[in-house]
């Protein structure tokens, strides 16, 4: 394996005398066009939740749930078609 980027440790560096990797070098380059501040602001925002955030996921990943089950229960009407078609005739 070549050299490490010193940032990530997982890929290798551009080139021999660079530091990074193509990946680590774009955040570089993103981090001093815009401010740290901002580029920190915006991931904050975008990767990490408060506990009202993840309560409100809980929530709708719930209702998904909820709603398949309801969709996979026979209506009323279901129920009585097949309770009749399920009656054995008479001999």
């Amino acid at each position: 394996m070549g050299n490490p980027c010193y940032y990530c440790a997982e890929r290798e560096r551009v080139g021999y005398f660079s530091y990074w990797c193509e990946e680590c070098a774009m955040l570089r380059r993103l981090l001093l066009i815009n401010s740290p501040q901002k580029c920190i602001d915006i991931l904050k925002r975008t990767l990490t939740r408060d506990d009202k955030q993840i309560d409100f996921k809980i929530n709708q990943e719930i209702k998904k749930i909820v709603t398949k089950e309801i969709e996979k229960m026979p209506t009323i009407n279901e129920e009585k078609i097949s309770a009749v078609n399920t009656r054995s005739k008479k001999v």
